[in-house]
């Protein structure tokens, strides 16, 4: 069991383990797992639920010691960070030797390694935003992450709660790989200029007027106009470099003049370019980590392990247990599973799912308030919508439902929580018949049924009664 301390945080492989140990548990009994648990927490050091996690998961299932992948996370990045680098520095040594008679474009260069930069790098940090805030950006069906995604993932059913994460990460990488990018890019503007004759000159075939022009470079100028005045476009820079001029009058002291561009130029690619991709990159490397640490806390049934490893005991103590467990100091414990006085958490029971028990007869919801359970499906689609739509939505962070885990899923339902759709979390709970077990056809349904319901995270997961 690894040594925890405040700085260590869960990676990606965690998540993923995590994800598989926790699909594993539900094949087995829920009194080995209780025992399982209450043995770990016996030994735990952590005082963080994070730290818990973590100590558990080494525990049920350690990391495969020696097992290196030829294309791991590491490795895949270190090549596409080589690649980077090497596009960025051809990418720049291509447009400058390929231009004709070593004059260089100045609308061409602005365009494709100023202003395209820019807006990839406004584009990432709109996406970035809604990452953020819970919503999922567009993507195309042949959009490259997909494929990498495919290929990368254990299991595809681990993209569903993981993708935020994934989303941020490969917001991240794309950042970092943009910087590197542009700073192969710069050197590259800096080094062959240096070892070669190179003018630059402006012009374009809708015949911009040279006031328009200088506007404009005064406007891209201007945040270092006053600190470095030589890193600007003087006017007779300017009117001396308009391409046709340029053609004519090739003497040694226009070429000089044209080569006045250049230090605004790299202003330009240093400022516009390179700066917004290190600022996104940094922010980007704190959110990814902060979304990563929130999805390993928060993945779907970690809530039960930390609930079976912290709660107090719902059985009798007559029952075998282990002799020291009385003796030991217990766990600090975390809010339990469900409590009634979460008001973040809806809980909605479907078509009287509960019957006649109460939510103290199963574990999962021994805490929580029968007064604090929204009823639907008992009365007309309309007023069920409308009683969806009274509540304050955009308070709660996740909805329980409650539906007979002996009957089939209807469409009704899916159309019912259409209303709750901005609840970023729902986690559906198979009630079962008393004395019978939820057949597993009727839980693949269910879990079939839960892919198609309009939250960005949902898991289905078997209520347990609580053993007297």
């Amino acid at each position: 069991m690894r040594d925890l301390t405040p700085s260590v945080k869960p990676g990606l492989a965690d998540l993923f383990r995590l994800a598989g140990q926790l699909e594993r548990d539900r094949e087995q009994p829920v009194a080995v797992l209780r025992e399982r648990d209450r043995a770990i927490a016996r030994e735990c050091s952590a005082d963080t639920d994070q730290g818990r996690l973590l100590q558990w998961l080494d525990r049920v299932s350690p990391p495969a010691a020696g097992s290196h992948r030829l294309l791991s996370e590491a490795a895949a990045a270190t090549m596409a960070r080589a690649l980077a680098l090497i596009a960025g520095f051809a990418a720049m040594a291509g447009f400058l030797l390929g231009s004709d008679r070593a004059l260089v474009n100045v609308f061409l260069l602005l365009a494709v390694f100023v202003l395209a930069q820019l807006l990839l790098s406004l584009l990432s940090a709109v996406m970035m935003w809604r990452t953020v805030r819970g919503h999922v950006p567009m993507s195309l069906p042949l959009h490259p992450g997909r494929w990498i995604v495919s290929r990368s993932l254990p299991d595809q059913r681990y993209l569903r709660e993981a993708q935020p994460v994934l989303r941020m990460l490969f917001l991240r990488y794309g950042q970092e790989l943009g910087a590197l990018f542009t700073l192969a890019a710069i050197l590259a503007f800096v080094v062959l200029p240096a070892l070669g004759e190179f003018s630059f000159v402006w012009g374009s075939t809708f015949n911009p007027g040279t006031p328009l022009v200088q506007t404009v470079m005064d406007t891209l100028a201007w945040p270092w106009a006053d600190l470095l005045p030589a890193a600007t476009v003087p006017p007779e820079v300017l009117a001396s470099s308009r391409i046709h001029p340029a053609l004519i009058n090739l003497d040694q002291a226009n070429i000089e003049s044209m080569r006045g561009w250049w230090p605004f130029l790299s202003l330009c690619l240093l400022v516009y370019a390179l700066l917004p991709r290190l600022l996104l990159w940094a922010v980007s490397k704190v959110l990814s980590r902060r979304l990563l640490a929130r999805s390993f806390r928060q993945y779907p049934g970690a809530e039960l392990v930390l609930a079976r490893m912290q709660a107090p005991l719902v059985r009798t103590r007559g029952e075998a247990d282990t002799p020291a467990a009385p003796t030991q100091t217990p766990v600090a414990r975390a809010a339990p599973t469900v409590t009634g006085t979460d008001e973040r958490l809806l809980v909605v029971n479907y078509g009287n799912a509960l019957g006649t028990d109460s939510p103290q007869q199963f574990e999962e919801l021994v805490m929580l308030d029968a007064g604090h359970i929204v009823a639907i499906g008992s009365a007309s689609e309309r007023d069920d919508v409308s009683r969806l739509q009274a509540l304050p939505v955009k308070r709660f962070d996740r909805v329980l439902l409650l539906v007979k885990g002996w009957e089939p899923p209807m469409a009704e339902l899916r159309d019912l929580l259409t209303a709750l759709a901005t609840v970023p979390r729902c986690t559906v709970l198979l009630v079962p018949l008393p004395g019978r077990a939820t057949p597993h056809r009727k839980v693949e349904d269910w879990r079939t049924f839960a892919r198609s319901l309009p939250f960005a995270s949902v898991d289905v997961q078997l209520l347990n009664r609580v053993e007297n």
